[in-house]
């Protein structure tokens, strides 16, 4: 089963890789931010392309046909992520609003709903996300969705 982890910078999504990683023993492939991520920061960073959006929205239909996916949408109000990034000693070189709005719609539109988690971690324990994750891996994995 693939995996793949959309969010912001600071939503929490490395972090959830990893104990995801260890609660399942390392048994499924995770991805890092997918193509509608990429598609997004694309935009954002004004070097998007009519061709490039194209080929990101293809490879997101493919994926959401093939049984053997599941995406999880990771995302944290904004002060939480400012206050992720402050800890980090980082800044965020967008803004964080607009990249919230365009992800989570584009999330939305592209990826099967049944087949994708929405995951506020902003007053969620990792052990809890982990749980919800899992949760929704086992239903995928069923055929349930």
């Amino acid at each position: 089963m693939w995996v793949i982890f959309e969010g912001l910078d600071k939503a929490g999504k490395t972090t959830l890789e990893w104990e995801f990683l260890k609660a399942i023993n390392f048994k499924h492939m995770i991805i890092d931010r997918g193509p509608i991520g990429y598609k997004v920061f694309d935009k954002l960073f004004d070097r998007a392309t009519k061709l490039g959006d194209q080929e990101f929205i293809h490879q997101a239909r493919k994926i959401m046909k093939n049984k053997d996916f599941m995406v999880v949408y990771v995302h944290c109000d904004e002060k939480v992520a400012k206050k992720r990034l402050k800890q980090h000693k980082e800044e965020c070189p967008y803004d964080y609003a607009q990249a919230q709005k365009m992800l989570r719609d584009d999330v939305r539109h592209y990826y099967n709903e049944k087949k994708t988690l929405d995951l506020d971690t902003s007053k969620m324990s990792i052990e809890e996300c982990v749980e919800l994750i899992i949760k929704k891996l086992e239903e995928v994995m069923a055929g349930e969705l």
